[in-house]
């Protein structure tokens, strides 16, 4: 395999996971249900959050209690292409970071049943060959805060930023990866931001369809 931009020099990939490499639909859907508001994913599907509009505080704070929880991770799907992608690139010896939002804290956290969705599903397991898994210390810190001071970590251990490449789903996840000087990318999810918003999100910021259309991008066999 030859990496068409970076050559030899990809040392680090770095991916979210939530609607990067897991549709998470499902999960949000069975959480409004439980709260007995099934309705608002309707109302809430062609945007990012919106959720406030429609639910009051303590409906919130119970829809983000069971969203974010190990409790229904079963329900997500993987995103087509995304395993056969990651498992490619750890073979060729490049370093996985899973960098998520999700939270790892003491009697509240998401890390066995995100492990155990990522072996379920044929994804490079964190601690074997080179992968990791950051998730948030607390479910209530900054997700971009968090992810800046990952990848300021990841940077400094790997001596620079130059084999370094970030793919996310939020603008946001661009931010973080370019001022952290990581090559960012963004796949498109339905409905969730304009093209505008991810192609104007961060400068040098790449935008595409899904998994095999980054494949494209990075590799020439």
């Amino acid at each position: 395999m030859i990496f068409e931009m970076y050559k030899d020099r990809l040392s680090t990939f770095i991916t979210d996971i939530d609607n990067t490499i897991a549709d998470t639909s499902a999960r949000l859907k069975r959480s409004l249900k439980e709260i007995g508001r099934k309705e608002v994913y309707e109302k809430t599907s062609g945007q990012f959050g919106g959720f406030s509009d429609y639910l009051n505080a303590e409906e919130l704070e119970r829809f983000w209690g069971i969203f974010l929880s190990g409790r229904f991770l079963y329900l997500d799907e993987p995103v087509p292409a995304a395993a056969k992608f990651l498992t490619r690139l750890v073979e060729d010896g490049v370093d996985l970071v899973y960098l998520t939002g999700r939270h790892d804290d003491t009697g509240d956290t998401m890390r066995p049943g995100t492990v155990d969705w990522l072996e379920k599903h044929g994804f490079p397991p964190p601690g074997r060959n080179g992968t990791e898994l950051y998730m948030k210390p607390e479910r209530s810190k900054d997700d971009l805060e968090f992810k800046l001071d990952c990848l300021g970590e990841l940077v400094q251990a790997s001596l620079g930023s130059d084999g370094l490449v970030g793919v996310g789903d939020h603008p946001d996840d661009a931010v973080a990866y370019r001022s952290s000087g990581v090559k960012p990318f963004l796949l498109t999810w339905p409905d969730l931001f304009s093209e505008n918003e991810l192609d104007n999100s961060a400068e040098g910021v790449e935008v595409v369809e899904n998994w095999t259309a980054l494949e494209e991008k990075l590799f020439v066999n």
